[in-house]
């Protein structure tokens, strides 16, 4: 989580100061044996922040790692996903034309 809360500072910093490419991404690594309660609040204070700072806050992450408590009222971490699926179940599936 410090390095949660690093990279926000850095990326809105860099932004005040008309520097950085204005997103930030992290994986699922990040938040690898992190509390439930503590990666939903992560995931929602990246949110606000990239909303308030204007910059775009990107995770990649399973969807049966999202979290499904822990957000504060009136936040829908739903309406935040990209509807972007990877498989390997059909011929067809797979990442960038790549079967693993």
């Amino acid at each position: 989580m410090q390095i949660f809360c690093f990279d926000l500072m850095l990326t809105e910093i860099s932004l005040r100061n008309g520097r950085g490419p204005g997103f930030l991404i992290h994986d699922s690594h990040l938040f690898d044996g992190v509390d439930e309660r503590q990666v939903a609040k992560a995931l929602q204070l990246g949110a606000e922040r990239a909303k308030a700072a204007g910059f775009q806050y990107i995770v990649t992450m399973n969807s049966d790692a999202l979290p499904r408590d822990g957000f504060k009222g009136g936040f829908d971490v739903r309406s935040h996903i990209l509807d972007a699926k990877l498989t390997d179940a059909t011929d067809n599936g797979g990442l960038f034309g790549l079967r693993f």
